[in-house]
């Protein structure tokens, strides 16, 4: 699984955007990127990475609004992994620093998703919680320690009977 990650993050790094349509995909922190849900059955996504770049500034926590757009391209979804923080000093802000997954779905649909986190710079990716994702909102997923990249996979339509 590990190589997998490894392997897609380079790719999606070094190919020509959009890349083919796939189940997971991994991103190193410090990063803006935009995907494209593509389904494969009435439930399930592939997706195609439709934009990437670096991202390194360090975001207010509870000021980020700008960085989204009101409207988007359908059946997309804005990722910005990076840094954030709060407070009124430095001190706090170096207190208050959080690793952040901040997203923007423009889909109908409310997701799931899994996540994984690496948390090593040659470490295994680590299955996470998330609070998946709700059409047309913003959301944020916040871990108090740092870490090298995030693997996004398995996108599938919430199941809100469970």
């Amino acid at each position: 699984m590990t190589i997998t990650f490894l392997m897609v993050t380079y790719f999606v790094q070094a190919q020509e955007l959009p890349s083919k349509p796939a189940n997971a995909f991994a991103f190193p922190m410090g990063s803006r990127f935009v995907i494209k849900l593509i389904p494969t059955d009435s439930v399930n996504f592939d997706y195609s990475v439709i934009a990437f770049e670096q991202f390194h500034k360090t975001v207010d926590i509870w000021k980020h609004d700008e960085l989204f757009e009101e409207n988007g391209e359908e059946n997309t979804i804005v990722f910005y992994l990076c840094f954030g923080t709060s407070g009124e000093t430095d001190e706090d802000k170096g207190k208050n620093m959080q690793s952040l997954l901040l997203m923007k779905s423009y889909t109908k649909e409310k997701l799931d998703y899994t996540s994984e986190l690496k948390r090593q710079k040659d470490g295994a990716f680590e299955v996470t919680s998330n609070i998946g994702i709700i059409p047309r909102v913003m959301g944020m997923e916040m871990w108090p320690y740092p870490f090298f990249a995030i693997g996004l996979k398995e996108f599938r339509k919430s199941n809100v009977n469970k």
